[in-house]
């Protein structure tokens, strides 16, 4: 299949957006493109007559009155209330005796939320129940509703059961799709409805028959079969899927998937949720025995549960599990999880109160692509400290300490337990207009090491830890811009940590070397480095003074090394911009300079558009250098923007500069209506590890049509676009 090039096409959405947006309105809600509300405010009725069970409200041309108790017959544009009921007809009959309203050659019973139109009714107003016979049109407001009988039994306020009858969520003059169904039940309480023998048509065409159907009466969940899914794509071909939705309970719920792959064999995807007051979580396993092109079984594994049990204990599990590299691949949807080098799985269980601090924790790695390093994995961590709020005089106290368990997969490399403990003072002094905090720490770090690089598979090292941490806060009255005030706040930090031999200690990695500008001045956790620096900084903020709205944040800092066995005698220039403008404008950078070589290190830039009507633009470029090579030189670009009320437009690319190939795009659109949603996604991937003489891009076509309040066939565009675009927002 042809090549995508979705970046002009990005262009011209967005002026598209940019000019549409501002000029063309449209209703909130799920049914804002229909033409007119379901069904219009009721009025009021007037005139009187008395009866034996109440007051009613009737007005007619004429009127007869007969019998004991009386029976009352009214002809002429009758029209009859009961508090909030009214029933209209060119003939009425009412028995004040039965209390039912008996018409024929049209009658018409408005509620609210309901409306029924039919031939002939018998209708009790008391007990709100009744039959309509010939029912050319009814209106349920919960669900948006409609359509037309052979005959309606009114059971209750809530409940009622239907024969011959057809329903849509379309307005009746524009039936984009039509369910027709032998009988059927719509239970307005539980907001449920139910249909046999039913045939779905798109327009005059019947395209689907199922003899039992469940429906949700708006947005309920309900336990039943789902609307099946239907894709292609070059590496799996075609692939259906059905799958069945279980509500276990208001707390729980499940999905079952079975997906074809005719290509490969029939994949089986479990997803199962819950929320308590005190543990919540989400578990989702996939299995495809004997894959006709792996030639073996697959299956993967993604759950997440946390868990709370009062103020002081809070424990996490998180895992991520295939059975081959190649998993996310063939399988997933979302371009950074498929990009991942490793998937971490991890549980952390943890108790705080009143200063004191414990947690266990432990963590594995498991690798997706083969040209990176494994880092060390925990087995386990343990931490205990104590920090508490109030100090003593003015002098504050803390305390920390870590046990680890490092490992590794390669046997070849280093690894086993490093301990540490690391006893703190320090003496805060805070005012409104600055911050000055020295401090004193002394650090014991040991190991007991498995292949070491050295001799010793004992090391350790104690060192004392000096800090100064200074800070200042200015503000004034921004002189551009009114209600607005402007920030100058300086901050210097100095560590010095005396050469103690603790640079010859094993790296274990847990430091990480990406730093922006909040990293100048917090250190990592248990880092003995030796070193003399002073890390200084700069902060201006724009704030409006009303609301506490940051329109502006800039930074700007430098680390300066003075010990003699430092690489450099400074660090890289680091700048962060945070901008917020009017009209949906946002900006978010990270630079990094290297004076000693004049180059760009690192460049973050992410710009983004957030318009009217669910516009939202994203643009981004990302370069990384380590030691002069590049490691990441890419833009990334998506959007999703309305191009009219009922068309919006989508696109994506991830482009590599360096190689100068793309990564990844999509480009589709979605067209709307009252009850419906058509949307057509085209997606490009490159593959990791292409083999010689294989396309080295996996191409796949999504096609998903929504029926609003009863399903569609297809339910993946929507969490494709959600996982791709940033702030992208399903019309609903």
């Amino acid at each position: 299949m042809p090549r995508l090039h979705p970046v002009p096409f990005i262009a011209v959405a967005l002026v598209t957006a940019l000019i549409w947006t501002r000029t063309a309105t449209a209703a909130d809600g799920r049914w804002s493109l229909c033409s007119a509300p379901l069904l219009a405010p009721m009025t009021d009725a007037s005139g009187t007559a008395s009866t034996d069970n109440g007051m009613i409200n009737v007005s007619a041309d004429e009127a007869r009155v007969s019998g004991s108790p009386p029976v009352y017959e009214f002809s002429g544009d009758v029209r009859v209330q009961e508090g909030d009921q009214r029933v209209r007809g060119e003939r009425l009959r009412y028995d004040t005796g039965v209390g039912d309203v008996q018409g024929d050659g049209g009658i018409r019973l408005r509620h609210p939320g309901v409306l029924i139109s039919a031939e002939r009714a018998r209708y009790w107003l008391t007990s709100e129940r009744g039959q309509f016979e010939g029912v050319s049109d009814y209106r349920i407001a919960a669900g948006h509703l409609q359509g037309s009988a052979e005959r309606i039994i009114r059971e209750g306020p809530t409940r009622s059961r239907y024969q011959g009858v057809t329903l849509s969520t379309c307005m009746p003059e524009q039936p984009f799709w039509t369910l027709s169904a032998s009988s059927a039940e719509i239970n307005r309480e539980t907001r449920q409805g139910r249909a046999r023998n039913a045939v779905l048509s798109i327009g005059r065409l019947p395209v689907f028959y199922t003899p039992y159907l469940q429906f949700p009466v708006g947005d309920e969940r309900l336990t039943g079969l789902l609307a099946p899914t239907i894709g292609h794509s070059d590496s799996n071909g075609t692939t259906v899927s059905l799958p069945w939705y279980w509500n276990i309970a208001p707390n729980q719920d499940a999905t079952i998937t079975p997906t074809s792959y005719w290509k490969r064999g029939v994949l089986l995807d479990t997803e199962y949720r819950y929320l308590s007051d005190w543990v919540e979580g989400e578990i989702s396993g996939s299995y495809l025995p004997s894959d006709d092109v792996y030639g073996d079984d697959r299956w993967a594994i993604d759950q997440t549960h946390e868990l709370r049990l009062g103020r002081s204990v809070r424990g996490e599990l998180r895992q991520q599990r295939t059975s081959d590299m190649a998993f996310n691949d063939d399988f997933g949807n979302d371009f950074n999880y498929r990009s991942a080098a490793f998937m971490e799985s991890r549980a952390e269980l943890s108790w705080a109160d009143r200063g004191f601090l414990a947690s266990i924790d432990a963590q594995t790695w498991q690798r997706v692509d083969d040209e990176r390093r494994a880092p060390y994995a925990r087995r386990p961590r343990v931490q205990l400290g104590y920090d508490p709020i109030e100090g003593v005089g003015p002098f504050q106290f803390d305390i920390a300490s870590e046990w680890t368990d490092f490992y590794n997969d390669d046997a070849t490399r280093e690894q086993g337990v490093e301990y540490n403990i690391a006893p703190r003072v320090s003496m805060p002094v805070n005012e409104l207009a600055y911050r000055f905090e020295p401090a004193v720490a002394f650090q014991h770090s040991g190991y007991d090491l498995t292949n070491p690089v050295g001799d010793d598979d004992s090391p350790s090292a104690s060192v004392p830890i000096y800090t100064a941490d200074a800070r200042l806060f200015f503000e004034r009255p921004d002189t551009l811009f009114q209600g607005v005030y402007q920030t100058l706040e300086p901050r210097i930090l100095y560590r010095n940590v005396p050469d103690r031999d603790q640079d010859e200690l094993p790296d274990f990695g847990s430091a990480s070397t990406d730093g922006n500008f909040s990293r100048l001045f917090r250190a990592t956790a248990f880092n003995n480095d030796h070193t003399e620096q002073a890390s200084v900084g700069v902060t201006t903020r724009y704030v409006d003074d009303r609301t506490g709205r940051e329109y502006l944040r800039a930074s700007f800092g430098q680390t300066f090394f003075f010990h003699d066995s430092a690489e450099q005698d400074r660090s890289d220039y680091i700048t962060e911009l945070r901008l917020s403008l009017p009209r949906g404008f946002e900006i978010d950078a990270d630079y990094r300079w290297d004076p000693e070589n004049t180059r760009t290190n690192k460049l973050r830039t992410l710009l983004r558009w957030r318009g009217d009507r669910q516009a939202a633009v994203n643009l981004s470029l990302r370069r990384k250098k380590e030691d002069g090579i590049t490691e990441q030189n890419q833009v990334t670009a998506s959007l999703a923007v309305p191009v009219t009320p009922a068309w919006r437009a989508f696109a994506g690319t991830r482009e590599d500069l360096e190689e100068r190939q793309t990564l990844e795009s999509f480009f589709g659109v979605e067209q709307s209506g009252c009850c419906h949603s058509v949307r057509f996604v085209v997606s490009e991937e490159r593959l990791r590890d292409a083999s010689p003489g294989q396309p080295s891009l996996d191409q796949e076509i999504m096609l998903e049509l929504e029926l609003k309040g009863l399903g569609g066939i297809g339910d993946r565009i929507r969490a494709f676009l959600d996982a791709e675009i940033d702030g992208y927002n399903p019309r609903r």
